[in-house]
C-alpha cells in the first residue's frame, strides 16, 4: 500500500492550442495509443487493419520493421483489439507512456524542417504517412494527418522538452 495517492495528470499543458503566428501547437490528451509488435515481414499494415476490422477513428502509424503505433481519437476497447490481433501481433498500451502533439498551420513543414531531416514534400510524405525520426535530439514518431497538420508521438518524459523546442522553432513565425 502506498503512503500517498497517485494523481493522474497530463505531461503537457491542456486546453486551447498555443497559437504562434500561423502555427498552432496542441497537446492531444484524449484517445488511446497502442504499440503493436510482430516479427518483421510476418504481417503487413493491411493484414493488421483487416484483423482489427472496424478502423474508423483509428490511425496505424509505422514505427519500424514489424512495429506500429495504433492511435485512436476516442476510447476503444483495448481487450477487443488485443483479441483480434492475438494471432498477428503483440499489443502494449502506451497511452500513459507517450504524449501526442498536434502541429498545424501553413508553415508547419518549415517548422518541422528545422528539427528533422525527413523529406516532408507532398510526394515523399503524403497524408497518413508516418516515420520514426529525431526532432532535434528527441526521438519521436512523426505522422502527417492532414494537408497542413502533423502529429508527434513522444515518450512522456521527453514531451515537455519537445514542446519547449517546438516553441523555440516556431518563434520565427509568431
Amino acid at each position: 500500500m502506498t503512503e500517498f495517492e497517485l494523481i493522474r495528470r497530463p505531461a503537457l499543458p491542456v486546453g486551447e492550442p498555443k497559437v504562434l503566428g500561423g502555427l498552432a501547437l496542441e497537446a492531444v490528451t484524449d484517445g488511446v495509443i497502442l504499440q503493436l509488435l510482430a516479427r518483421p515481414g510476418a504481417v503487413t499494415e493491411a493484414g493488421i487493419l483487416a484483423a482489427i476490422g472496424q478502423t474508423e477513428g483509428l490511425s496505424l502509424r509505422n514505427s519500424g520493421p514489424g512495429q506500429w503505433l495504433l492511435v485512436a481519437d476516442g476510447a476503444v476497447d483495448v481487450d477487443v483489439i488485443a483479441d483480434r490481433l492475438a494471432t498477428v501481433a503483440y499489443l502494449v498500451d502506451q497511452t500513459h507512456g507517450r504524449s501526442r502533439i498536434r502541429i498545424r498551420g501553413p508553415q508547419v513543414r518549415q517548422l518541422l524542417a528545422k528539427g528533422t531531416g525527413v523529406d516532408l514534400h507532398d510526394n515523399q510524405f503524403p497524408i497518413n504517412h508516418a516515420v520514426m525520426t529525431l526532432i532535434g535530439h528527441i526521438g519521436a514518431n512523426l505522422a502527417r494527418t492532414g494537408e497542413d497538420c502533423y502529429e508527434l508521438l513522444v515518450l512522456r518524459g521527453f514531451a515537455d522538452s519537445l514542446w519547449h523546442e517546438l516553441e523555440i522553432m516556431a518563434a520565427e513565425f509568431a
